[in-house]
Formats: structure tokens, sequence, C-alpha cells
């Protein structure tokens, strides 16, 4: 037995009923919450690797029987696992992503769900082959996951190869031949199959194919065949799929073609990766807290975590990015404070407390409503992405729990207008309506942390400012606005572990 066998066997006998679901792999929780609900699936294909599916290291690549598609996605549901959408036309009929946390790994689970045997160039997955109830049939349940017949599989494997790299359009972006994870599941198969069994699957359920051109295909992938052979081949595959595909062949070379050219220039040109958005919408996530709780190392860490398979967006709304027009306000007030002018516009007002005797002047209400301005430009991006399916972590937020931060500034003067000139009133009133507008985000995350330790932490700031802006997170009441708090005198991987899980379930 070799040594992955054994770690499949090891997984096999894991006492799943009964057991905890933190202290398990998701991937083998899914295993038997499938099987309680007694769904015909399989783990289709690359089950030379299939030791790495059950431990969430690969993706689950699963063929589900349709007539078991609710209880499917209903198990889905129940274990956390969220549906994303690929871009661009790289989502297909009959088939569906999936991504649920494994909370003791880290890791996304990624349920790649099949309803049908859908196959061809990565581009277009043009064809489907109308055995699914057959392929699932021929499964064997004395592995991790149940999987088809080693003839079954080898009989799809070789088409599957086929459409992929057998065409002139794949020669030429140099996709041509089988890569090294495809050359092994190709020996790993023929290993475990029997010919003339295999023979039969393809005159049984591939006639349209044929057990002579099968053969064909299976020699140029096994032997170095010239390429005029494998293109040879490959035409004629085609040919004999063409019942089965979703386009004429003229337009899914077209498709093939254009796809190849503007993904391409989007993945090294534009350097744009293309990942998935969540469904039916996405999310604005914000973690707020005072200085030194880890904002910074929080936002990092979950933006970079859920960017593996998911579109995600960064900003800091603490600090957000100055419009033109900002610029061409705030940069001569730069230049007068650099010569010692317009001291008072940098002044540090406290909104709760303060008198009409603190007030600093027009130029420091001016400056703070093009700040709160580029704050609603910045909300309004984030809500647009969410809204199209994307996700977006924010650095800091406006929120009524904390007025020290990332709140309207001036207002106060609103208190006793008859103290204030015209100009600083119109200023606050408009300052007011534009953080009217931003509403709660989706998803808020409180790093809550004593503000002794954040004074420790933070020893390169003055301690009245760490300690005055840690005081008032650590003192807010946060009960009623959906904010889960997080412990931030925790380790810092202890914090963002606890981060990902409050994002994960509240997606």
């Amino acid at each position: 037995m070799t040594t992955d066998e054994a770690d499949l066997q090891a997984l096999i006998s894991s006492p799943l009923p009964g057991m905890p679901l933190g202290a398990q792999s998701l991937a083998l929780a899914l295993r038997e919450e499938l099987r309680l609900a007694e769904v015909r699936y399989c783990h289709w294909k690359s089950n030379d690797m299939l030791h790495k599916s059950a431990t969430g290291e690969n993706d689950l690549d699963l063929l589900v029987h349709r007539h078991d598609g609710v209880r499917f996605t209903e198990v889905l549901a129940r274990l956390g696992f969220r549906h994303a959408k690929a871009p661009g036309g790289r989502d297909h009929p009959g088939v569906s992503h999936h991504y649920a946390l494994d909370a003791p790994s880290g890791r996304f689970v990624h349920v790649h769900a099949h309803y049908s045997l859908v196959l061809g160039d990565d581009t277009t997955k043009n064809f489907r082959l109308p055995i699914e109830d057959a392929y699932l049939a021929s499964c064997r349940h004395d592995t991790v996951f149940p999987i088809p017949s080693a003839e079954f599989e080898l009989a799809v494997f070789v088409i599957r190869m086929m459409v992929k790299h057998a065409t002139w359009d794949a020669v030429a972006v140099g996709k041509g031949r089988l890569g090294g994870n495809e050359k092994r599941e190709l020996g790993w198969l023929i290993e475990r199959s029997d010919p003339e069994a295999t023979l039969a699957v393809v005159r049984e359920h591939l006639g349209g194919i044929g057990t002579d051109l099968w053969e064909r295909c299976l020699a140029t992938l096994v032997q170095p065949a010239s390429l005029p052979k494998r293109l040879a081949a490959g035409r004629a595959t085609l040919r004999a799929l063409r019942p089965h595909a979703r386009r004429s062949w003229p337009h899914d070379l077209w498709l093939r073609m254009w796809r190849r050219f503007t993904w391409g220039s989007r993945a090294y040109v534009l350097k744009l990766p293309a990942r998935k958005r969540i469904t039916p919408v996405g999310a604005t996530i914000a973690i707020v807290g005072g200085d030194g709780a880890g904002k910074s190392t929080a936002v990092a860490g979950t933006t970079k975590w859920l960017a593996g398979p998911l579109r995600v967006k960064q900003l800091h709304l603490g600090k957000p990015r100055p419009s033109l027009l900002t610029l061409a306000v705030k940069g001569p007030m730069y230049v007068a404070r650099s010569a010692g002018l317009l001291e008072s516009a940098w002044a540090s007002v406290d909104p709760r407390s303060a008198t009409p005797e603190d007030f600093p002047g027009n130029a420091w209400a001016l400056w703070h409503l093009f700040t709160g301005r580029d704050r609603l430009r910045d909300y309004t991006k984030a809500r647009r992405e969410a809204d199209t399916g994307g996700l977006v972590v924010t650095d800091r937020w406006p929120v009524k729990q904390i007025a020290t931060m990332d709140g309207p500034r001036t207002t106060w003067t609103l208190r006793t207008p008859e103290r204030f000139s015209r100009l600083t009133l119109r200023i606050a009133r408009a300052e007011q309506r534009i953080y009217d507008q931003i509403q709660p985000p989706d998803v808020l995350v409180v790093l809550r942390l004593d503000p002794e330790v954040a004074v420790a932490r933070r020893f390169d700031e003055p301690s009245r400012y760490v300690r005055a802006r840690n005081t008032e997170v650590y003192e807010a009441d946060w009960s009623g606005s959906g904010a889960v708090v997080v412990d931030a005198t925790l380790p810092p991987d202890e914090v963002l572990d606890a981060v990902r899980r409050a994002v994960w379930e509240r997606l």
C-alpha cells in the first residue's frame, strides 16, 4: 500500500459521526452529510489525488445526480458553503462553485459541482456527455468519497484530454500536450483499469466515438505522436462529439480564439486575475478598532485570504483617497501650513465635548468637510462593488459608536447655531448630509483592546491620543449593532482566525 493509499484508509476510518465539526476536516464532514442525505454523487475526476481533495488541499470535483440537486445544496448550506459565480463566460450550464471555510486549517474548501458531465477546452466547455447515470452507477464506495470505476474514468479522461489539447488553437498557445499532472493521472488510470472492460464502456456509452477512434486517441496520449496525427485525432473526436455540443463548430472555434486573446490579455498584460463573485450579493466588510488593536494586520490578512478564489477590494475609509477637488482645496492648505499659517486646520477637537470656544476656524471645518466627501466617494465605490457580487474589506468605517475617528467633526456646532457664522453652519450641515448617507457595513468586526495594552503597544505615539481612541471603542455599547467583537489582546493569528470565522458566517 502506498503512502497516499494509507492516508486514504486513515481518512475513511475517521470517527466522523458525532464528532464536532471543528475537530475534523470540512471535506470529511461533507462526505458524512451527503451520505446521511442519501445524495447520489461521486468525485468524478483527478482521483489519483483524492487524498488531497479529502483534506481540502485540492478542489472537490463532484458529479451530483440531477434529481438530488436540492438535497445536495441543502447540505452545502448547512455546512456554511456559499455559492460563487465565475466571471466573464467562465460559468457553464450544469456546473457551479461553492466555498466554505475549514476552521481548523483556515483554508477554503472548494466544491466544484457538476450536474452534467461537461467537458471541453477550458475557455468554452462546449460538450456534455449524457452518461451521468451510468457513470454514477459504476461507482465504488470503499474510498473516502465515491469514485467511478477506473474504466469509466479512463474512457472519459481520454476524450477530455483530446478536446482540451488536440486542437490547432490549443497547440498555437502552447497547450498541445498533457501537463505533468495529467500524465500522472493517465498512468494511474491505465494501471488500475482493465483494457477489455474499458473498451466495453466505450462501445456501450461512447458509441459516437467508437473503440477504433478511442484507441487511436489513447495512443496519441500515451506515446508522443507527431503533430499531424494528434490534430487529425482531435478533429475526428470533435466531429464525433458534435451531437453533444452546445454550440456549432465555427461558433465554438471563434469563441475559443476570442477568449484566449481577451483572457490572456487580462491575465498577463493587465494583471487582472479572474476571481469569482459571491452570489446572490456581495458584502462590505469593515474592521474597526483603536490604534494598536491590529486593524491593518487583520484587514491585510482577511483580504489576502478572501482574494484566493474571490473578487475582493481593499479600502481605507479612515484615510480615503483624495479626489482632484480635494487636492485642489487641501493642497494650498498644506502649503500654508508649511509657511506657518493655518495651524488651526490641524487642531484636534473632540466632537462629543466641544464648546464654541474650541472651534478652530472655518479652514478646519472645510478640511473635514472634504475628508467626509472623500469618505462618501469610497463608500459609494464599496457599495457598488458589493451590490454586484464583490467583497470589499475596509480599514475603519464611520459608525455611530465611534465619534473620535471617522465620524462627522463639525456638526457639534449645530447645537448652538447662534454662536457661529452662516458659513460655519453651512459647512456643518453639508458634512452632516454626507455622513447621513453612509449606512453601516454588511459585516462589522470590532477589535476591542484594553486601552493600557494599546498604549504599551503603540509606544511611538502620544499615550493620551492612543488611550482616548481605544477607550471609546472599549467602552462602547455594541449590542444591537450586529457587530462581532473580537478580543484583540489575543495573538495575531488567533485574532485573524476569529475575524475569518466572523466574516464567513455573515456573508
